[in-house]
């Protein structure tokens, strides 16, 4: 295995029922109603960006990009309280990922949350100093499904590693569907953990697990 990528909300952290609420108060101000069935059904996966505008336009409401900004802004502000408050990692997360680093497995973090947001979390559950690189949504143009993250993270890993790293090489570990399209689409093997997903959902992955516990590093291997 040339590398592991790993999502982080829902994969790493316990952490989209925070980023449900943030969305949910943000929403509210511009008189939109986000329901949590919504958010897990169609906006999981999505970007701050891409979630605020998504839900306002389906419910009639168009937001330009400054007042998208103030929501972004007023958004990670709750979800940095809560998470510093409440960041919980999430079952087999920790172990797998010390694990892997302790066997020198080259690590990236790829996710669309904010990087100060990944950072907080990461720290708070004692991960950070793990990973070789973090590629958060505010580094690419495109935010899942699109491969632009999974495409940058395994280049800037061969930049902090020195090695090359073949995308088929490269095991992705996920929770949505938008992020398996994002791993395939980028030429990586993706395995699914049902965290904020029913497995039938994760089904495209080449293995879906219901808990990172039920995994470790030589059953990841036999997915390449």
């Amino acid at each position: 295995m040339d590398a592991l990528i790993f999502d982080f909300d829902g994969v790493i952290v316990d952490s989209e029922p925070i980023h449900f609420e943030g969305f949910r108060q943000g929403l509210q101000t511009v008189g939109v109603a986000l329901t949590r069935e919504a958010y897990y059904t169609k906006y999981l996966g999505y970007d701050d960006h891409d979630c605020f505008s998504a839900a306002a336009s389906d419910q009639g409401i168009r937001l330009d990009e400054p007042r998208l900004a103030r929501l972004i802004e007023a958004k990670t502000r709750i979800v940095q309280r809560m998470l510093g408050e409440s960041a919980r990692a999430l079952p087999g997360a920790v172990e797998l990922i010390r694990a892997a680093h302790r066997a020198g497995v080259p690590l990236a973090i790829c996710s669309g949350a904010l990087r100060a947001e990944i950072e907080l979390a990461s720290r708070a559950v004692g991960v950070l100093d793990c990973f070789d690189t973090v590629v958060p949504a505010e580094d690419v143009a495109k935010g899942k499904p699109d491969p632009e993250g999974y495409l940058l993270a395994r280049r800037r890993l061969a930049e902090a590693t020195g090695r090359a790293i073949a995308p088929e090489r490269c095991v992705v570990v996920e929770d949505s569907p938008w992020g398996i399209q994002a791993a395939h689409a980028a030429g990586m093997k993706c395995l699914a953990v049902a965290s904020s997903y029913p497995a039938d959902a994760l089904n495209q992955a080449e293995c879906v697990v219901a808990s990172l516990s039920d995994t470790d590093l030589t059953r990841i291997e036999q997915l390449l």
